[in-house]
């Protein structure tokens, strides 16, 4: 269970979350909604520890988690296994070959596993950064607009994906400007209006 508890966070003056609380149960997925500007990417960052807060407490309850934002985490000169293995060695982790190829497969990229991923459409770019998170070992994985500049089909396999995670007891918490597209496999969804939680 992650629990966050009276989170404030500002810019200057701008107060961008204002004594956000809520409760998210393990083994679900969550869907982060508001306008642009309404602290989605702040409350994001913020729960992962990649932005300092002002105030407030989050508690993971001892589970791990893995945060991906909106800029694609890669080194664009390296083809998709040697971005991967440079990301794995900063978690400490190993590459499983057999999770490798099943996602690169899954995901569509098999083709492209020799480019240099500068030359990766942003649709595929978005493809690569699940297949990361796909590869390393994480509780919680707070992703930012997992399902922006994908067609029907890779956002069907988006889809298909974040179930098989959920039936293993995963938690995911995204981000989303399209909720009616994911409304059908989402078990909560959190509204951020003016810093709050809306009701």
């Amino acid at each position: 269970m992650l629990q966050v508890k009276n989170l404030s966070k500002s810019f200057s003056d701008t107060r961008v979350l204002d004594n956000l609380s809520c409760t998210i149960d393990s083994g679900k997925l969550v869907a982060l909604l508001g306008k642009n500007g309404s602290g989605k990417t702040t409350f994001l960052k913020c729960i992962s520890n990649i932005m300092n807060i002002d105030s407030g407490d989050i508690d993971y309850n001892g589970s791990n988690f893995l945060f991906l934002n909106d800029k694609a985490n890669i080194f664009s000169d390296l083809t998709i296994l040697n971005n991967l293995k440079c990301i794995l060695r900063s978690y400490n982790q190993n590459l499983n070959i057999d999770t490798y190829n099943k996602y690169l497969n899954l995901l569509g990229l098999k083709e492209l596993e020799s480019l240099p991923l500068k030359y990766l459409s942003r649709g595929n770019l978005q493809r690569n950064k699940l297949f990361i998170a796909l590869n390393l070992s994480w509780e919680y994985l707070l992703i930012d607009e997992p399902f922006t500049n994908l067609d029907d089909s890779a956002q069907a396999v988006f889809r298909e994906i974040f179930l098989d995670l959920k039936s293993k007891n995963k938690t995911i918490i995204f981000s989303t400007h399209n909720f009616n597209h994911v409304s059908d496999i989402c078990d909560q969804s959190i509204k951020i209006d003016k810093g709050k939680v809306a009701l």
